[in-house]
Formats: C-alpha cells, structure tokens, sequence
C-alpha cells in the first residue's frame, strides 16, 4: 500500500486477506470458526474453504435409525466435503468426531476419512464414541506419505492388506482405546522413523511394548501406562500386572510412570537408557522397593504413592524433588547440586505415633538438607503419640514451609507439636483455620500453638497442660492470614486466633512466620 493511501472499508468492513482469516479461524474449533462467518463476507468465504476441516456431531441434534427429523450432521459433513471437491481445495487437518450409535456410523466414516486422503490431509483425528470394533481403520490411513499427525480412538486398526505401512513424514501418533496388536505398533514405529510424540493409551492386544529400543526420536513427554505409552491422565483407575520393559529412548526429555510394575532391573545404566531425560515422574507404581539412579540430566524428580523404601540418588544437576506417600523413605543424595529444593508430602494414619517415627522423619529431612524444603504432614488416625526425649545432640534439618492438617483426637495436638518440633525447625507453619465446628481438630492445633509461641515469646513459663515445644533459638514469631489463593496475606493479631467469636466464616488460611537464631 502506498505511503499515506487510507484504508477503504468495504460495507463498514476493512478487509484482511484470505489467509490471515483463516489462520485466525485455525485456532478456533468447527463450531466457533463457524460462528465467525456471520462478521462478513470476506469471513463466510475464508470460513467455506479454510484448511482445517471440523466435523463434530456433538453439535448436532442425536438421531436413530426411527428418527424422522433429517440427519443434519449427515447433510452437514457430506455438503462440506463436496464443497471442497468441487473447487479443488487442498486441507491441512481433518477432524472427525463420530457417534457410533448413529446409522451408517461405518459407511459415512469410510466416505468421509477417505475424501480428506483424496484432498492430501497432513493431520487426521479421529474419535468414536462410544468405542465401536467393528469399524476398521482405511488401509490407505497407514499408507498414506502425506500424513504428520495421526489421532485414532475407539476403533480397530488392522496391518494393511498390503501388509506396509508407509507413513515417511509421520511426527505424531495418537492411539488410545484401539484394538491393535503389538506387531502392526512396532511395525509402524519402526516404519515412521520422524516421530515424536508417540501415545499409545488403553490399546487392546498390546500385552507389553518390547520393541520400542527404536523409538529414540521421540522428545515430548512419554508416559508409561496399562503398559503403554501415552501423554495424558485419562482413566487413572486402570491398574496392569505386566510389567514395562522398556529400552533405550536417546532423546526423551520427560518420563511419567503411572500404575505400572517395575522391576529394579528398570534402573540399571539408567543413565544410558535415557542420556537426555530431565524430569522422571513415578506415579502409583510398585514392584519394586528400592531405586538407584545416576544421571547428569536428571532436573527433576516426582515420586507419588510409590512402595519405595529406600532410594539411592547421584544427581548433580537436580531442581526438584518431589515425593508424596505414607511411610518414610530412605533417601540418599549423593552429589546433588547446591540450589534444589524438595516438596515432600506425607499422610500418617498410624493409631500410635511413637518416638522412632519422629526420628524416621528427622533422617529423613537431614538427607535433604541440602535442598529448600517444603513439608505438607496430614494426620488422620493418630490417638496416641509418645512424649519426646533429648535430641541426643541429633542435627536439627531446618524446613522452609511446614503445611500441617490435622483430623485426628484434639487430644493428641500438643504430643504431636512437641514431636514436630523436636524432629526440625520450621520457618513457616501454614494451617487452614476452619469455621467453627467443621474441623475442630485443625482449629485446636492453631489455638494450641497460638498460645505455646505466646508463652516462648513472653518467657514466662508453661502450664501443666502445656507440654513444652523445642523452641530453643526462637527469636520472632509473626502471624499472617489469606482469604484465599487469589489474595495477599495480611498481618493478623495473636487475639483473634484465641478468640472464638472471631471464627471465620469461610476457610481461611493461617501462618506463623517463625525467626530462629541462626546456628552456628
């Protein structure tokens, strides 16, 4: 355009170029880019012939076969292909989400997958619901050059007549709820040596994956479940015996282990099975009680609901670690880096919390001294805890943030505060402080401790009812309040914690902000 020259919008428009329309309209799924149609002229036409082909019958009224109404999904879909037919056009992606209860499910998915092939589609999704095994993915899907990304749910995919798979340029395979067999998936990794995102989730047929020591140009994340491969987290219930056997993967970044069994041999030369892999998550697995990982890649590591007992880690170049469960595990760090830091949660609903348990702990939390850590302690069961002895000269680990809840006898709060302060010394306590009556438990634990930091700070000494707290080296103690996640916290007077008129209305959350004479 010439310096100077003003646009001239046409009927109150100002026009944009084809391609810019429909780039804006790629982002958008079948039902919003339609509704774009109806800004103007230069919409409805980039909307009639953009590349991206969405056909969801989920927008579409339900029919049977004894509906008389007309099958406007069927008249939709069957219109937009001919249009496309008829004036040549070329399209990017094609998207199919059918209902198999529908008439003809099997005919019109054939028609239509087969049409988007003959306009030289790059990326096929495809969805039944519910799953139907009687349809059989085209042959001509797998033998397809032109195809990036393949998505398929809830159907049967078959080898090919031909018996090749032939999809050279394939970067992204999507299988989830199919019925495949172990062969035609190694067949088609083998085959597509371009891919990188590989999901493999709720396959029939495919007992266990062996064959994958090919697959080393995957590099987005790679989850292992029902032993499979897949990204997400749909049907977490699932729960598979066999166990992975898993190989090399050069260039995996992320690995996610979810309701698997691993054997310990999973861990041997870990380093060069995944020489590339920064984060390694291990969720719900077991059959294995011990782990020993050496890796310079290694950034972060999560470890949820695992039987581990003990772990054995030469990590230098660790960000976080992460482990949440029931029991204390023994943990080593032998060479982590000086800046990490640790999240650790642990929910305990022992009947009886003895002295070794809080000892278990204050290990535990030395092995990870090094770090930044964060503790969330949940108490369900507990209605009895043993009374503290002497430190015995014992290092005191010093734990940024303690998350403490609380749902066991009120009886057992001020044992369970004298333990917790005999096994490290927090920075921060945060609690949840409850209307009145719903978790009283919680709220007594913030009362108690409320009034045991009062007395540290005022030096006088504790009632017979109040065990006394290690706080030795305590110099501070500040309180602070936040009405929820989205708002700032705010100073709050010690009195309105002692006060039961002042019960919140809502849960609230509570911190005490404790300052410790640095040792020395």
């Amino acid at each position: 355009m010439e310096r100077g020259k003003r646009i001239q919008a046409i009927n109150g428009e100002i026009p944009l170029p084809e391609a810019i329309i429909q780039h804006i309209q790629s982002f958008l799924d079948g039902k919003q880019a339609a509704k774009t149609s109806v800004l103007s002229k230069s919409w409805y036409n980039a909307w009639l012939t953009r590349p991206n082909v969405d056909l969801d019958e989920r927008h579409f009224p339900i029919i049977d076969s004894k509906s008389l109404i007309p099958d406007e999904f069927l008249i939709f879909a069957k219109k937009t292909m001919e249009r496309y037919r008829n004036f040549n056009l070329k399209i990017e992606s094609f998207r199919l989400w059918l209902r198999s209860t529908r008439p003809g499910p099997i005919a019109l998915a054939y028609e239509l997958i087969l049409g988007a092939l003959k306009m030289d589609v790059s990326c096929i999704d495809l969805e039944f619901d519910p799953p139907n095994m009687n349809f059989v993915l085209p042959d001509q899907v797998l033998e397809f050059q032109n195809l990036i990304r393949l998505s398929v749910s809830g159907c049967k995919i078959d080898p090919p007549v031909g018996g090749k798979v032939n999809c050279l340029r394939l970067k992204s395979l999507t299988l989830s709820t199919v019925r495949i067999g172990d062969d035609l998936v190694w067949d088609i990794i083998s085959s597509c040596p371009l891919i990188e995102n590989l999901v493999l989730s709720i396959c029939e047929s495919v007992v266990e994956v062996t064959k994958l020591i090919s697959a080393r140009r995957v590099t987005k994340m790679l989850t292992l479940k029902t032993p499979s491969i897949e990204f997400d987290k749909r049907n977490v219930g699932s729960v598979v015996d066999a166990p992975i056997k898993v190989s090399e993967f050069y260039k995996l970044k992320r690995l996610l282990l979810e309701r698997v069994t691993i054997d310990n041999f999973f861990f041997r030369d870990f380093s060069h099975k995944f020489p590339c892999l920064e984060d390694l998550s291990i969720q719900y697995c077991y059959g294995y009680k011990g782990i020993q990982i050496s890796s310079r890649s290694i950034k972060c590591i999560s470890m949820g609901q695992t039987r581990m007992l003990r772990g054995k880690f030469d990590v230098p170049n660790i960000r976080k670690f992460s482990f949440s469960g029931s029991t204390i595990p023994s943990l080593s760090f032998t060479t982590a880096s000086s800046d990490w830091e640790s999240d650790i949660s642990i929910s305990c609903s022992r009947y009886h919390l003895g002295v070794p348990w809080f000892l278990e702990l204050k290990k535990f939390l030395t092995k990870l001294s090094q770090s930044k850590i964060s503790l969330n302690l949940w108490f369900l069961l507990e209605k009895r805890i043993d009374c503290m002895g002497d430190n015995q000269g014992l290092h005191m680990p010093t734990v940024e943030n303690l998350i403490l809840s609380m749902n066991s006898l009120s009886a057992v709060c001020s044992a369970l505060l004298d333990g917790l302060f005999w096994s490290f010394r927090p920075k921060v306590v945060t609690l949840s402080w409850f209307p009145r009556s719903l978790n009283e438990p919680n709220n007594n634990l913030i009362e108690l401790l409320c009034k045991k930091l009062i007395q540290q700070e005022s030096g006088s000494s504790c009632s017979q009812n109040l065990s006394v707290l290690d706080l030795r080296g305590l110099e501070e103690v500040n309180v602070e309040i936040r009405e929820d996640s989205r708002s700032e916290w705010r100073p709050l007077p010690w009195k309105a914690l002692l006060d039961a008129s002042t019960s919140p209305e809502k849960k609230k959350k509570v911190r005490f902000l404790l300052k410790w004479v640095a040792s020395t």
